[in-house]
């Protein structure tokens, strides 16, 4: 039985098995299993081995304990949540969580600030793999503000155009300076600041 134990043979790979099947194979061999830890690896699915020392092909004798680390297989990180950083931030916030910024698309947001976060895609606690990108929506500012352009017709033009004027419109009056026949834009649509008005009014106020 002594002479048994010290026969030299090749240790052969037990990487890819389970640990149920390496146990078995190395135990035929007369040789002991040791688990060694575990750690994430994309390439071997979780439970599976990952390595192992001795390497294979070393020569070793009976009863020689071999140890393995197991696999967890793929990491997962969770999306933070990022509403209202600044891109420098979330950046930051990402390469914490394993992830990392892929591409930024602006837009106006009433919501946050300019130049700071108003969404992500995924969003936030979507979990993706560790290393995956995540698209961000930066705020260029408020939204342009619209209102409904009232009916004005039949209205003294040349008190419309001061009021309108007043709080920022462009107005441009045609035929006389009575009351308004046609306006345009139409009632009821909407309209900026950046909207002309053009309003065309009778020669005299019709009462």
């Amino acid at each position: 039985m002594r002479r048994a134990l010290n026969v030299v043979k090749r240790l052969f790979t037990v990487r890819g098995l389970t640990l149920e099947r390496a146990q078995q194979a190395l135990g035929a061999a007369d040789l002991q299993l040791s688990r060694a830890g575990e750690r994430f690896d994309p390439t071997v699915a979780r439970g599976f081995i990952l390595s192992q020392d001795p390497s294979p092909g070393t020569p070793v004798r009976g009863r020689k304990r071999v140890q393995v680390v197991l696999s967890l297989g793929e990491e997962f990180s969770s999306v933070p949540e990022l509403f209202g950083e600044s891109q420098r931030s979330a950046e930051q916030l990402l390469h914490s969580a394993g992830l990392k910024l892929g591409g930024i698309t602006r837009a106006p947001s009433d919501e946050v600030g300019e130049g700071l976060v108003a969404g992500s895609d995924p969003g936030p606690e979507s979990v993706m793999p560790q290393g995956s990108s995540v698209q961000l929506l930066l705020s260029s500012g408020s939204g342009e503000e619209s209102v409904v352009m009232p009916d004005l017709l039949g209205h003294e033009v040349s008190g419309i155009r001061r009021q309108l004027e007043a709080v920022g419109f462009k107005v441009k009056v045609s035929g006389g300076l009575g009351t308004v026949v046609t306006q345009r834009p139409a009632a009821g649509s909407r309209i900026t600041r950046e909207t002309e008005i053009d309003l065309q009014a009778t020669g005299r106020v019709i009462r």
